[in-house]
């Protein structure tokens, strides 16, 4: 850590975190920090970032020389943002600070909204900055990034390989006198181990955050640059520039081991539409040394105060039923709320299963992403992916000793504190009714999983349950 060369003004590198950070290879990183003083910082001061490599040369450097920069193209056809009745003319944003938006000229704003130079904000308490891997897949991203940034002479950038750098920030005067100068080391480089996981709801957060951390799996804790945070402090779905968060965020999972915690994916995340569809594209699904996936034991982190154990998926196994529930008439086909109002009592041992003849139960489960053909997926420009084909059916034969009954039905449940909290593609909650007539009989469940095109074998089990 260099030392400070004013005693009234410092500086921290707070991101990227950490006390010798790891930046995956591929991908653009923030650099953010604080700025302490004593004096006053005035509206001309200049923050200057720059990265060295561990030869000393200068590869990347972005700047600013005005205060609460409000140069900021607002109204980027591309920016994902609050709507207008919460943030009017989207002031929010210009004292909140989101540097990718940051122009020269609001008159002119395309010519330089490219320079990646300029792409740097500061107010009184904070700086925040965004560094650059690479300009496009031509030269090293994975995918565009929706930009395609420049240098300042309108020249592409090669991306950053791996290895030792320092990161530098600086605050000057408007005579370009070093107030406060601060360094941090990181590593470029690639994960050994790398997350799927869903944050939602809270007590699931918790218990990820802890598995994650008891096996040494990487969770990326850092801001991505194009993520716009929830600045309001309401969070109500992703924001900013998402192609390019994207982009980056697509770096964490190209060349690490995968460990997918199947909870709560929902359709419209991330964790599907890019980072999963994206495995997919790759073929990655199948290698199991490379693909690896989790799930709770009871299908919640608690229920009715019952601690869940965490599973792996055998490499064979496609299907897990989580429990069944007995419930209410509150129920509702594939909904589930996270208080259960509409569950009387659960059964979570599924070895010698005996019910009430007249109940009303929910079958919940969960089903393994297999490999998928890759002309089932496209990419969009937006770097989600398309999807035209994934499990969608569980296939139900019930045998009540008479007769066989088939039943075709759909994933997606959904969870639900005092809101919808998201839908699952993997997983199920189906409801059927033990009839009267079925008293004393064993009910046998033979339940398969289906994508649009066929069953998947693997993907089968059965339930025998004993109507009493």
């Amino acid at each position: 850590m260099k030392a400070d060369i004013n005693t009234h003004y410092s500086l921290s590198i707070d991101l990227p975190s950490g006390e010798y950070p790891l930046v995956e290879y591929g991908r653009h990183f923030n650099v953010q920090g604080k700025i302490r003083h004593d004096l006053p910082l005035k509206d001309d001061f200049i923050i200057y970032v720059s990265l060295y490599d561990e030869k000393g040369k200068l590869l990347r450097h972005v700047s600013s020389n005005r205060k609460n920069d409000h140069n900021v193209l607002l109204y980027h056809p591309d920016l994902i943002t609050y709507k207008e009745e919460l943030d009017p003319g989207r002031k929010g944003i210009l004292s909140f600070g989101f540097p990718e938006l940051i122009v020269k000229d609001l008159n002119d704003p395309e010519a330089s909204f490219q320079d990646a130079t300029i792409k740097c904000f500061y107010n009184d308490d904070l700086y925040k900055a965004v560094i650059i891997t690479a300009s496009d897949a031509k030269h090293g991203l994975i995918f565009d990034d929706g930009v395609n940034f420049l240098d300042e002479n309108k020249k592409p950038y090669e991306i950053l390989k791996q290895g030792e750098y320092t990161i530098r920030v600086e605050l000057k005067d408007n005579e370009d006198n070093i107030l406060a100068c601060t360094d941090k080391k990181i590593k470029i480089g690639k994960r050994t181990d790398q997350c799927i996981v869903r944050f939602n709801p809270i007590e699931h957060k918790k218990r990820m955050i802890a598995w994650c951390k008891e096996n040494n799996f990487a969770i990326i804790n850092d801001l991505l640059p194009g993520y716009l945070d929830s600045y309001l402090g309401t969070w109500y779905y992703h924001m900013g520039l998402l192609t390019m968060y994207r982009t980056s965020d697509i770096a964490l999972y190209s060349y690490a081991r995968i460990h997918m915690f199947d909870y709560l994916i929902d359709p419209t995340s991330t964790s599907y539409e890019t980072e999963l569809c994206f495995l997919q594209s790759q073929g990655v699904i199948r290698d199991h040394k490379r693909f690896n996936v989790y799930h709770y034991d009871i299908g919640e982190a608690t229920i009715f105060d019952k601690q869940a154990k965490i599973i792996k998926f055998e490499d064979n196994e496609y299907l897990y039923i989580y429990r069944i529930d007995i419930i209410n008439d509150k129920a509702k086909e594939n909904f589930y709320k996270l208080d259960n109002e509409a569950v009387e009592r659960s059964i979570t041992s599924l070895d010698d299963i005996k019910i009430e003849a007249g109940s009303l139960i929910a079958i919940c489960g969960v089903v393994k992403p297999w490999q998928l053909d890759k002309n089932d997926l496209a990419l969009r420009k937006n770097n989600t992916y398309e999807v035209f084909n994934d499990v969608s059916t569980i296939h139900y034969e019930i045998n009540d000793g008479k007769n066989i009954i088939k039943d075709d039905r759909k994933l997606l449940m959904e969870r639900y504190t005092d809101h919808s909290i998201g839908t699952s593609v993997y997983e199920f909650y189906n409801i059927f009714q033990l009839k009267q007539e079925y008293k004393g009989r064993k009910l046998s469940f033979k339940i398969t999983a289906a994508d649009k095109k066929a069953v998947n074998p693997e993907a089968s089990l059965t339930l025998e349950i004993a109507v009493i």
